[in-house]
């Protein structure tokens, strides 16, 4: 049996983009029957049908589309490595690939000013994700370090924590009776409609259950900026960490801290303990926590 090679994966990724076994030859530059060929011979070794050919068009299957994905994931950290020894070992230039939350607001902006300005060398790959999605792509090498939001599992992980931050609860002035107060209760959210994204589920769960109220959950989803889009429509309220605040419009818009021991979250910048991390991505954790000490 042949071992997968990466030219047959970068063909197998071309045809399902451009939905054709024509399109693909084109695109590649190559002739249709030796990319017919290695497509063959790498269902041959997966063992599974990847693709369902038309007179027109190829369609992918279910293993098919399992397997683009992982392709892409395997392309692009072989092309992170060779990028990687271009730059080894120094900390003073280089490439980092850093992936980063929706919600990390203008805590990363402003420790990005001071880290640019002492590592002018430095450039960076830049992947958003929500945390469990970083912390995948951590462990599979896609990237080295990531701003990431508690709560997470920091088992395995280097780990350096950003101060605690407040949930904010965010929605129009039809939904907070007492406009003067700065901060809202518990209390004063039952009955009301929530959204926030499920990452928050068992903060906001301990909040509720600890003054004996069941939530109102409106809206579940997977990115802050979606919180506070539907907020902004009146659809409810807004549960979002206190740094992502401003960077939605605040016309038309409350932002109330929600009086609560038990809603705080923290940034976390974090690599991995085991396996090679390199110097940029060290030196950027590390950096990282000596700012947010004098925060």
């Amino acid at each position: 049996m042949n071992p997968i090679n990466s030219k047959q994966l970068y063909y197998f990724t071309v045809i399902s983009e451009t939905g054709s076994f024509t399109a693909a030859a084109k695109k590649l530059g190559i002739s249709q029957p030796p990319l017919s060929k290695q497509i063959m011979l790498l269902e041959e070794e997966m063992g599974v049908k990847l693709l369902e050919r038309g007179a027109k068009k190829a369609e992918l299957t279910e293993a098919g589309t399992y397997l683009y994905f992982k392709a892409k994931d395997i392309l692009s950290m072989m092309d992170s490595v060779s990028g990687d020894l271009k730059h080894f070992p120094s900390s003073a230039r280089g490439v980092l690939k850093l992936g980063t939350i929706s919600s990390s607001g203008t805590v990363l902006v402003d420790f990005l000013k001071v880290f640019t300005s002492a590592h002018p060398g430095v450039r960076f790959e830049v992947t958003e994700g929500n945390t469990y999605e970083l912390l995948e792509k951590m462990k599979n090498g896609l990237v080295e370090c990531s701003i990431i939001r508690t709560p997470f599992n920091p088992e395995g992980l280097e780990c350096v924590y950003g101060k605690k931050e407040p949930i904010m609860a965010v929605g129009i002035p039809s939904f907070f009776p007492d406009l003067s107060n700065q901060k809202v209760s518990i209390t004063e959210l039952a009955g009301k409609p929530l959204i926030y994204y499920r990452r928050f589920d068992s903060i906001i769960s301990l909040a509720f259950q600890n003054s004996g109220i069941e939530p109102d959950i409106f809206c579940r989803n997977d990115d802050a900026r979606t919180c506070l889009q539907w907020a902004k429509a009146g659809l409810g309220i807004a549960l979002v960490p206190e740094s992502i605040c401003c960077s939605m419009g605040q016309e038309n818009l409350l932002f109330k801290e929600i009086d609560s021991p038990d809603t705080v979250t923290r940034i976390a910048a974090v690599y991995k303990k085991n396996g090679y991390v390199s110097n940029i991505a060290k030196e950027f954790v590390n950096s990282f926590g000596e700012h947010t000490s004098l925060i």
